[in-house]
């Protein structure tokens, strides 16, 4: 199944790169044109910048699912600094733009995790909202919040896009599952909901309406907790 998934996943990073290498190209071109207004040369110039950053998604996507079941790096981190990070990097994304991110003051949580991959998931998340938020009908929103209970870390985010269709809610974490997209191969939901596993949690659809839809990450803290421990005792025993 795995080797499918990425045969499949390779024929369709390969169409989605020679899209934006073809995109790229031309406006080059046209950039080219000594006799382009400055306003036109900007507007081609963005363009390109967004085929740039379509393809950074693409292979980051292709590397990190590849990784996926390799050892966690873990370390005891503040979960809210791993949510600011991811927060300024979806901000710089073209799929951000005209979006307003509403971050409120975020509580003290640490836990022991992978930041690094964390973060991915929670971006994947957030970018995920922002793509939405713009097929909504109102001016696009996208909130992330951060809370804790005795047994559980929660980070949710939201956005008041129109909602997860019928038709995917059972499959959106699956790969290649795009709908609504211009492109992309559909690994975002997948790859969140892969490293949220690997931290002993998962990711649900906790609200679905017409005109929103709130994505949660639920990290129990006994599994942290219990991987930490044993992250220790192997730096232990290699000291």
């Amino acid at each position: 199944r795995r080797s499918s998934d990425l045969g499949r996943m390779a024929s369709s990073i390969s169409h989605d790169l020679r899209h934006y290498l073809s995109a790229m190209y031309a406006n080059a071109e046209f950039m080219s044109n000594q006799n382009l207004p400055q306003a036109d040369r900007e507007e081609l110039f963005l363009e390109v910048r967004d085929a740039v950053q379509g393809m950074t998604d693409l292979l980051d996507s292709l590397l990190l699912f590849t990784q996926t079941g390799r050892a966690l790096q873990l370390s005891q981190e503040p979960i809210g600094n791993v949510i600011q990070r991811a927060v300024g990097m979806v901000r710089s994304h073209p799929a951000a733009r005209d979006v307003r991110i509403v971050v409120p003051a975020l509580p003290l949580v640490e836990a022991s995790i992978d930041a690094k991959k964390l973060g991915r998931a929670v971006y994947n998340l957030l970018l995920n909202a922002c793509q939405a938020a713009h097929r909504g009908k109102e001016c696009p929103m996208v909130a992330i919040s951060l809370e804790e209970d005795e047994t559980n870390i929660y980070i949710e985010v939201s956005d008041n896009g129109p909602g997860v269709a019928e038709s995917v809610r059972q499959t959106m974490f699956l790969p290649f599952v795009s709908e609504g997209k211009e492109s992309g191969v559909g690994l975002g939901l997948t790859l969140a909901q892969q490293i949220a596993q690997e931290h002993g949690g998962a990711i649900k659809l906790k609200q679905n309406l017409e005109k929103s839809s709130v994505f949660t990450i639920t990290l129990p803290k006994a599994v942290l907790n219990t991987l930490g421990s044993a992250a220790d005792n192997r730096a232990m025993r290699v000291s």
